[in-house]
Parts: C-alpha cells; sequence; structure tokens
C-alpha cells in the first residue's frame, strides 16, 4: 500500500502538502493536479480512522429521508452517494416514513454518530429536530420540504414555477376548463405545484374555479379514478396530473376510453424516469431535476463542512426541465 510520502515524491510537493489535500484544503491548481494524479497512479487509500482522528471528523454525512420508495427521492440520494464517494466520505441512510416521532429519534441518532454534515428528504417540522441542529453544530441541508430554521439551509426545485408556466402554456392555446390531477394538500410540494397552476389562471385574468381540481393520494389507482371522474362527470378535454403515480393512472383511463393524447384530449404531466419520449404519443413533461439537486446538495454539505459553515436559513431554487411536446391541442386555430 503506498504511503503520502510516496504520493508527494511523485506529486513533486511536499507532504503537508498532500496531508493538506487529503483533509480537505484547496490547494493551487497545479499542485492539486499534481496530487490527484499521483493518488490514481499509486491507488492511494488513506486510512480513514487515522484521517477522522487528525482532522476530528468521521468521514460521514447523514441522510434522512421520508419515503425510499420515492422515485425522486431515490435519483437524489445515489447522486449524493456518488459525489461523496468521489470526495472519500461515506453516507449513513435512514429512513423515517413520515412518522414525526420517528424522524427526531433517527435524527438524534444520526448525531450521536457524530457526522459531519446533515441532509434531510423532506423533513418533518418539530421543535425538537430544531433544537437538536442547534446544538449540534452540524451543516445542516433540508431538500423538497423547507426547514424555517435559522441554522438550516433549503434546496428546493421550482415546482411551482413549472406547473405555472405548463398551465399558461395550456390556457394561451384556447383551453380555458382545465382538469388538475393533484395530491394532498397536507405537503410542501403538492401544495406548490397546485399554488402555480392556480396563479396561471390569475395571470390569464381567468376564475381559479376554471381549475377542475381533484385531490388524492399518490397511487396510480386513484389517478386512474379521478382521470375517470374528470373526463366523465367533469367534461373536461384538458389534463395536467402534477405527481408521476396519478400520472400514470390517468394515462391508463384515456387509454381504456379509446381517447388519443394530442388529438382528443390535451395532456401534461410529471415524470421521475424520463420515459417522456419512449413512447407515442409524446406528452408534455416536468422532470424534477434529481441529478442536478442530488449533486448540488452535496457539494453544498461538504463546502459547509470545509467551511465550518453552519445554515442561515438560506433557501435556493433548481429550476426543473419541461419537456415541451405535442401533447397539448391548440383550440380555434384558424
Amino acid at each position: 500500500m503506498s504511503t503520502i510520502q510516496e504520493v508527494a515524491k511523485r506529486a513533486g510537493v511536499s507532504a503537508g502538502t498532500v496531508s493538506r489535500y487529503l483533509n480537505g484544503h484547496q490547494l493551487k491548481a497545479a499542485n492539486q493536479d499534481r496530487v490527484e494524479a499521483a493518488i490514481r497512479d499509486l491507488g492511494y487509500r488513506s486510512n480513514y480512522l487515522a484521517r477522522s482522528l487528525r482532522s476530528n471528523r468521521s468521514m460521514s454525512i447523514g441522510l434522512l429521508i421520508n419515503n425510499m420508495l420515492n422515485h425522486f427521492a431515490v435519483s437524489v440520494v445515489a447522486q449524493v452517494e456518488r459525489q461523496m464517494e468521489l470526495n472519500d466520505y461515506n453516507i449513513i441512510l435512514s429512513g423515517f416514513r413520515k412518522e414525526q416521532d420517528i424522524f427526531v429519534h433517527k435524527l438524534a441518532n444520526l448525531i450521536d454518530r457524530r457526522v459531519d454534515g446533515l441532509i434531510l428528504f423532506e423533513p418533518i417540522e418539530d421543535d425538537r429536530a430544531r433544537k437538536l441542529i442547534e446544538q449540534s453544530g452540524i451543516p445542516t441541508l433540508s431538500i423538497s420540504n423547507p426547514l424555517p430554521y435559522a441554522c438550516v439551509d433549503n434546496m428546493l426545485a421550482s415546482a411551482r414555477k413549472s406547473c405555472r408556466k405548463v398551465t399558461r402554456r395550456m390556457i394561451d392555446m384556447g383551453h380555458t376548463r382545465i382538469g388538475i390531477l393533484a395530491a394532498s394538500q397536507e405537503e410542501y410540494v403538492s401544495r406548490e405545484r397546485l399554488a402555480g397552476v392556480l396563479e396561471a389562471f390569475d395571470d390569464a385574468g381567468l376564475p381559479r374555479n376554471k381549475a377542475v381540481v381533484r385531490i388524492g393520494d399518490y397511487s396510480r389507482e386513484c389517478g386512474y379514478r379521478d382521470m375517470m371522474h374528470l373526463l366523465n362527470e367533469d367534461h373536461v378535454d384538458c389534463v395536467f396530473a402534477l405527481n408521476y403515480g396519478r400520472g400514470q393512472g390517468a394515462q391508463q383511463a384515456l387509454s381504456e376510453l379509446g381517447l388519443r393524447i394530442g388529438q382528443d384530449v390535451s395532456f401534461a404531466c410529471y415524470d421521475y424516469l424520463d420515459t417522456k419520449t419512449y413512447f407515442h404519443p409524446s406528452i408534455t413533461t416536468v422532470c424534477p431535476p434529481s441529478l442536478e439537486i442530488g449533486t448540488k446538495a452535496a457539494q453544498e454539505i461538504l463546502s459547509m463542512i470545509k467551511e465550518g459553515r453552519l445554515g442561515t436559513g438560506r433557501t435556493t431554487y433548481t429550476d426543473e426541465d419541461i419537456a415541451w411536446l405535442p401533447s397539448i391541442i391548440e383550440l380555434n386555430k384558424e
């Protein structure tokens, strides 16, 4: 196994320079490139225990996630894990399944493990959690659901902005009565998406009751039932499904009724799996930026750790990708 001294000799720098690099310090660009090349060439692996003792770091990140079956969450976590691996960090992954007491208990466990940073995915607002984070002095980042704490920074997708754009496109294409398949309004993301839809009606000078809103759970089955209601009872011919499962159920209902997207019905949806161009007809799709948010979250928490910087209550947004595909019919076309 190679040593720091051998890495230093190959890179043409001092052992102290290599040590500073391994402990997260920024080097001059030329020196950093040489050190990284030497590490790769020699296959050097630092001793994690010795390194953590020297730096007073555990070289681990606590990642507490609400739902491990959520497509968006899994994609974000995978990207965070990749970035951590590239920086010689491990992640300790734990779930809490929307249970408030479990969330607080597992947060305390991660803090007790002396993790260097915390990433919380769809955390629950709880004063016990706030006190734990404040007292720990651990850099903390919340994803998808903002926490209103001065000690936590938030990283969110621009869901409201995306839904406003798609709905306004539907209105501009001549649709003034639009069916909306929304999820439970107890959750921040669901509220943001529906708020964006309603703001588009405000922008166009249309009453909000022109949005025919059906609220249900995230399942495909519920999306199917609500889509049938929109088509057979509410008699809409333009629908925006605001989450993945409900969108899949809606497409099943359209297929069974023999209705063609982009010809008989205008349709747009969310899709986490980037399948928007795989099928015919192609569907206007909002794609949450899981790779971008995962990368940014990992880079930000690592930066906070290296700089000794705690959260300040700052919130940053990442734009969602909208694939504008021919699924929205233009009405009254001359």
